[in-house]
């Protein structure tokens, strides 16, 4: 009866223990890492990415609410625009968070809201900015939005 209990239990000797925990904290660091980087190409501090990744998420967000209603292209694609630097921030957030804690610290929830309360401030501060004419809107924003965007879509996008 000793031999089939013995070899019924898992290994818990403190070598098998150590192998876990550091195979488990290399992959959640490889996890958090990956999170980092997404986030940083989401997110406005990446100087490219507008043209190349976000706007056309963006535009794909809009596009798919203008199908339902046709005169909400334009703000959803704001909307669209926001969402994906607001991600952006919470997901490298959440990736440092992930990627720097110890196993079995730290609230995945504080720090989910701590990312948020950091995009909605980035958020208003830009606002502010461009509402104090200290930034300057995009010239593809000035003017007629719509006619912009006719141009760049493909026929038939914009009704």
């Amino acid at each position: 009866m000793q031999l089939i209990e013995s070899e019924t239990k898992p290994n818990t000797t403190p070598e098998a223990k150590s192998v876990f925990n550091s195979t488990t904290s290399w992959l959640r660091r490889l996890w958090g890492g990956t999170l980092v980087v997404v986030g940083y190409l989401l997110s406005p501090l990446c100087w490219w990415n507008d043209l190349v990744i976000n706007l056309p998420l963006a535009l794909g967000f809009g596009y798919l609410f203008s199908r339902p209603w046709p005169d909400a292209l334009v703000p959803m694609t704001g909307v669209g625009y926001w969402l994906t630097n607001v991600v952006g921030f919470v997901l490298m957030q959440q990736g440092a968070v992930t990627a720097l804690q110890k196993d079995g610290q730290g609230s995945t929830s504080q720090s989910l809201r701590n990312g948020l309360i950091t995009s909605t401030v980035y958020t208003v501060a830009i606002v502010a900015l461009i509402q104090l004419h200290i930034l300057e809107m995009p010239d593809f924003l000035n003017g007629d939005l719509m006619a912009t965007l006719d141009a760049w879509l493909p026929d038939g996008w914009i009704r």
